[in-house]
């Protein structure tokens, strides 16, 4: 069974991180097994969204990182989580383009500057 995690930066901004949750709250209405984690300064963190997907029978994780740019946290820290609680908790966790990469981003962009 697939399992999905949005991986988001957080903040010790409040609301920055009730963004991220909001979108959680959003996709849950029509997707399975999606769990929201926080790298740093906000719970829960990626190892509780691990933990929480394998415990309710996922066997296999994607994970979106909800970056712009693949800076050092999409590039080695990210890929670092992933192999570290993959083993740990011997499930299979795949790591996705960060969202800045998406051409839909772009285009949803695009769309937003066309706006009247």
């Amino acid at each position: 069974m697939q399992g999905y995690i949005l991986l988001s930066h957080g903040s010790k901004v409040k609301e920055s991180n009730d963004a991220s949750k909001n979108v959680l709250k959003e996709l849950k209405k029509s997707l399975k097994n999606v769990e929201l984690a926080f790298l740093e300064l906000s719970e829960p963190d990626f190892q509780s969204a691990v933990k929480s997907l394998k415990e309710s029978g996922v066997s296999q994780i994607k994970v979106l990182p909800l970056f712009l740019a693949p800076g050092k946290h999409v590039r080695e820290d990210v890929p670092h989580l992933c192999e570290t609680f993959g083993k740990k908790y011997e499930i299979e966790i795949t790591v996705l383009e960060h969202i800045g990469s998406n051409d839909g981003y772009v285009k949803l962009i695009k769309d937003i500057l066309e706006q009247k």
